[in-house]
């Protein structure tokens, strides 16, 4: 496949490196490929659902649908297969493995009645630096006067300042899509109890031996998965992200001398806390969403599609034997 380009935009590489600063998509978007112009994806960025990653649709009619592979479809969107923590086919989740999945380059699989139209990507991309980038500093003259050395270290410590208040704002701003993502685990895990259950005596009765195994199947995928949401949910509620991790000492530089732009010793010690406390932030981000995807994919909708299966065949028996007892009668 040639080289795609975004449409109404330059390059691939160049949407590569914006997209981390992109904005969310208000509407679906139309990505057309640079070899087939009437051929196109639909591309949501940045839903609700996945703040990190997309959601792509590929139409019936594509030219190119049959061969299209994962890789492809991120050049086209212009993400770095690299940055890729996991993706979500028509149901089912993979691992990016840091672009090295052998399955990124194998052709998407045909979309199956009744299942979930959507490729979801999350995307663990580089953020974007929040910080103002300090200017350079000048060498002074051979003999500064003591007003202007005075007025740069004065602008010095200002943007210091700023920076220090800038990061912290960033890292509040994932911490309240912490919270949202912590109750989404928690709704979860209580979905998936109540999915985890023995077969009743209607579902014993008419599904067959390959039914009862595979919902053995799906019962342990369903405790692995309560599993691994329950240990998200510790590590974000114990870890260095709460109170009891680094959380409180970064609150309290934040309110005794940042806000109130109050100089103090060790600011730009400070300032390489406060990045590396938004970027901890953000790793958790990106594995809460990782852990919801997997289980809500690999736990939820594999549990839900086997009891479905299950029930439509206790329906046609009852309907057989209801039609069974009318002929009789008659």
């Amino acid at each position: 496949m040639s080289q795609p380009l975004l449409a109404g935009g330059s390059a691939s590489s160049e949407a590569s490196t914006g997209f981390a600063f992109r904005p969310p998509s208000q509407a679906w978007e139309q990505i057309r490929f640079a070899d087939g112009p009437q051929s196109f994806l639909w591309a949501w960025f940045k839903p609700a659902a996945v703040p990190q990653g997309l959601i792509v649709r590929i139409p019936d009619e594509a030219s190119q649908a049959q061969s299209l592979t994962l890789r492809a479809v991120l050049h086209l969107t212009g993400v770095d297969s690299t940055w890729v923590a996991m993706w979500q086919v028509y149901g089912m989740a993979y691992p990016g493995m840091n672009g090295a999945n052998p399955l990124l380059d194998q052709p998407l699989p045909t979309l199956v009645a009744g299942a979930d139209p959507n490729l979801v990507v999350f995307v663990a991309a580089p953020q974007p630096s929040y910080m103002t980038p300090m200017a350079p500093f000048a060498a002074p003259p051979m003999m500064p006067s003591a007003s202007v050395s005075t007025s740069a270290r004065t602008s010095q410590t200002a943007e210091l300042l700023e920076r220090l208040d800038t990061e912290w704002n960033a890292a509040m701003d994932v911490e309240k899509d912490l919270d949202r993502l912590r109750k989404m685990l928690v709704d979860l895990t209580s979905r998936l109890k109540t999915l985890n259950r023995d077969l009743n005596p209607d579902e014993r009765l008419y599904s067959s031996r390959e039914d009862k195994q595979d919902w053995q199947d799906a019962r342990r995928f369903l405790r692995d998965s309560d599993n691994r949401l329950r240990a998200c949910i510790k590590e974000f509620d114990i870890g260095d992200s709460s109170s009891a991790g680094h959380k409180r000492h970064y609150e309290h530089l934040h309110a005794q001398f940042v806000a109130p732009r109050v100089p103090f010793d060790g600011m730009e010690q400070a300032l390489n806390g406060f990045e590396f406390y938004r970027k901890l932030l953000t790793t958790l981000q990106g594995k809460m969403n990782s852990t919801f995807l997997g289980a809500q994919s690999n736990g939820e909708r594999r549990a839900q599609m086997v009891l479905a299966r299950i029930a439509n065949k206790v329906r046609e028996s009852s309907n057989k034997k209801t039609a069974l007892g009318a002929a009789l009668d008659g």
